[in-house]
């Protein structure tokens, strides 16, 4: 079963990797109140270029537009390895970070699942290289965020999942809709993997705007048993509200029991950041949210 036991107050971060001002950003990130960072998106290729190797580049891991892995080797900027593993060190409020990878419309599950197809899912797929890499390469990042918005493909979840949990991830689910998918691929490792999937980060806005957390820890609860933890779902909230409407909407779920709160962006909060991160813990009812402490068991490094 899941042990994230205390408020999650997170924000997804698409501007960490920039090509100036990284060094202000995270130190901004570190004192925004936010405790857990989610860094997104990123997306695995299947084929990057054009022959005469056409192979050589399949698996690619990129961070928006910028490719940070291939062939099991970081290709990145070298600046952006110590301003990760930074990100939880020294004087910061940052206690997590997360890699988010999916989006809408980026075609990322149809890519991992022609490399499954084709490579399987140990280490002869160039895309387990490649997240052997991110794991060595950026420590801080604990757990993969799966923003799958195309295929939603139980199978493919569930290979996937077990593939990251091999190499010595945590997983979370960022949902929008189709509880009846998402609770179906986490009971199904819940079989096999129990406690390999640690959240649902449920999008409570844009196609998701109109989410109640209860239908799903209902849905959760049904499938997995009365005594599911609510806490496993987090809710998330886009700067289309303001920070007062943030903390009354989070005022309003805190009865729930759910285990946090997100803000889809960081950026687009701007120097409102520290607002809606304070917006998120009170609304929760607990200044602890401010801190955070996730209890969460870290999985064996079994990459080889």
């Amino acid at each position: 079963m899941p042990t994230i036991t205390a408020p999650i107050v997170a924000a997804y971060c698409e501007g960490l990797f920039s090509k100036t001002g990284g060094k202000s950003y995270i130190e901004g990130l570190k004192n925004s109140k936010f405790n857990t960072a989610i860094l997104a998106l990123a997306h695995p290729h299947y084929q990057d270029k054009s022959p005469p190797a056409p192979d050589a580049f399949k698996g690619d891991l990129y961070y928006n537009d910028t490719e940070i892995f291939a062939n099991g080797k970081y290709v990145g900027p070298a600046e952006w390895i110590p301003l990760v593993n930074s990100l939880t060190l020294g004087e910061t409020g940052i206690e997590r970070v997360w890699l988010s990878i999916g989006g809408g419309g980026v075609g990322d599950y149809g890519n991992i699942q022609k490399l499954i197809a084709e490579y399987g899912t140990g280490e002869k797929n160039p895309l387990y290289q490649n997240l052997v890499a991110l794991k060595n390469t950026f420590p801080a990042i604990e757990a993969i965020d799966l923003d799958d918005e195309e295929m939603q493909d139980t199978k493919l979840i569930v290979e996937f999942s077990r593939m990251l949990g091999k190499i010595g991830f945590h997983v979370t689910f960022c949902p929008y809709y189709n509880p009846d998918f998402w609770v179906g691929c986490l009971a199904e490792l819940e079989k096999s993997d129990p406690g390999l999937v640690i959240a649902f980060n449920l999008q409570c806005y844009s196609g998701g705007a109109g989410n109640d957390p209860d239908d799903w820890i209902q849905a959760l609860r049904q499938k997995l048993g009365a005594g599911f933890p609510a806490s496993f779902v987090i809710p998330g909230v886009s700067t289309d509200s303001t920070p007062n409407q943030v903390q009354q909407q989070y005022a309003q779920w805190a009865s729930d029991g759910i285990g946090g709160g997100f803000l889809w962006t960081y950026e687009s909060a701007g120097t409102q950041a520290p607002d809606y991160a304070a917006a998120i813990a009170t609304g929760l009812g607990t200044a602890a949210a401010l801190r955070g402490s996730v209890e969460v068991e870290r999985r064996p490094d079994t990459a080889r």
